[in-house]
């Protein structure tokens, strides 16, 4: 199988991946490491709870003489040495040692690829982990090396066009969405959709993820929200039909209609779904709505938000009064980590909070804002206040008409890293 993978590279910073959509991502295994005299020495979800619970210096001192004892018993390349080190490098990076965190990780990758082969699964986990600390990081070009790595192994082990492949497809999708590469995404998703069309059902969940997928890449080309990302080139992954033959996908800039077409796709597949319900199928509809008020179709939009009201207009629903009993942010351009992580931590970084009240008109737009609070007052409050006058909201219903809405609070937390003398 061909792959011909490009890296981006830039700098920038984003919110956490967190647990991440790497479904196909092996876990550190089932079988913990044990000592000599048989004592459990490492579980990796228990020391994962552990670190997650402070204590994480206790995890990396157990780490270090569990390496220490397999190196002086076995040799600095066994691969019971994998899960170990992944351990150090998780604690590692709980404790801001981003630099022994890397090297943890690089060094259980490398073991595992001469255990195992060069291309062996084995070594996905720690590259996923190396891969979420550069991300952490803000180093995006080795992250998205790291991705796209991954991406690349799943590919030797699979043929073209393989069910199989799907897991990994919309993980590189989704970190190219992360990132917004939304062009490289949307190749994805859409090769995504061949793979649907060759095995699977239209109502398939997979053909479900993919076209969402889909209007996710229309959606962030025009709304994108604030961060420290700059911008990225649009430069699409090469993958190859089953004679060899490139696949081609050619993008199109500001193509919303074909955004629009695949959120009505959405709708269709939903009402034919077999275990659809009235809620699947109107959240289905909301998509498509909140996407005309988006983009300014607000005529279209507020039919549709009529015709889901009335579908739930003689039962109480919570569903209505969540969606329709006030204004409903669309849009909100406020960043969560608006400065990229240092490599090594000078001070703790300071979890900050701002406070806005906004009026909101019956088309949802944002036409007063007043700043509230600021704790800590920092520079990037302004950069905040500027911003929200660019929201978009659903506005909200009244007796089935949308309705103006003042005095709307909207209480953000971001996260910024203080500069030291």
């Amino acid at each position: 199988m061909k792959i011909g993978l490009s890296t981006f590279v830039m700098f920038c910073s984003i919110s956490l991946l967190g647990d991440s959509n790497l479904d196909s991502v092996p876990s550190l295994g089932s079988a913990p490491v044990k000592g000599a005299d048989g004592e459990l020495l490492l579980e990796p979800s228990e020391l994962r709870g552990r670190i997650e619970a402070g204590e994480a210096e206790e995890v990396l001192t157990l780490a270090t003489e569990v390496i220490a004892e397999i190196e002086e018993n076995r040799t600095r390349y066994d691969e019971a040495l994998v899960k170990p080190l992944i351990v150090f490098g998780d604690a590692s990076r709980e404790l801001g040692e981003y630099i022994d965190a890397i090297n943890a990780y690089e060094r259980a990758k490398q073991i595992s690829r001469l255990s195992n082969g060069l291309n062996s699964i084995e070594q996905v986990e720690a590259v996923h982990r190396e891969a979420e600390t550069y991300l952490e990081l803000g180093h995006i070009g080795d992250a998205n090396d790291s991705y796209e790595y991954i991406f690349s192994i799943y590919n030797r082990q699979f043929e073209p066009f393989s069910v199989d492949l799907l897991p990994t497809i919309f993980m590189l999708a989704d970190w190219y969405v992360l990132i917004y590469n939304v062009f490289a995404a949307r190749g994805l998703y859409e090769y995504a959709t061949e793979i649907v069309d060759h095995h699977l059902e239209r109502t398939s969940p997979e053909n479900i993820r993919a076209l969402q997928g889909l209007a996710d890449t229309y959606r962030l080309e025009r709304f994108r929200p604030l961060s420290a990302l700059g911008q990225i080139q649009a430069r699409i992954p090469v993958l190859y039909w089953a004679d060899e033959t490139p696949f081609r996908y050619h993008a199109k800039l500001n193509d919303f209609e074909t955004g629009e077409e695949v959120l009505i796709e959405l709708v269709k597949i939903e009402l034919e779904r077999p275990d659809s319900t009235p809620e699947s199928i109107a959240r289905a509809k909301l998509q498509l709505a909140d996407w005309f008020t988006l983009f300014e179709k607000n005529e279209q939009a507020v039919v549709i938000y009529q015709d889901i009201l009335a579908t739930f207009e003689n039962a109480e629903s919570e569903f209505l009064n969540s969606e329709f009993g006030d204004a409903v942010p669309l849009f909100l351009p406020l960043s969560t980590s608006p400065d990229p992580q240092p490599l090594r931590l000078e001070s703790p970084p300071i979890t900050a909070e701002v406070g806005f009240t906004v009026d909101v008109d019956e088309t949802g737009r944002v036409i007063q804002v007043q700043l509230d609070s600021a704790r800590p007052q920092s520079v990037l409050v302004k950069e905040f206040e500027e911003s929200l006058k660019n929201a978009i909201y659903r506005p909200r219903f009244e007796d089935g008409e949308p309705k103006p809405r003042g005095n709307v609070k909207v209480h953000h937390t971001y996260i910024f890293f203080p500069k030291t003398d």
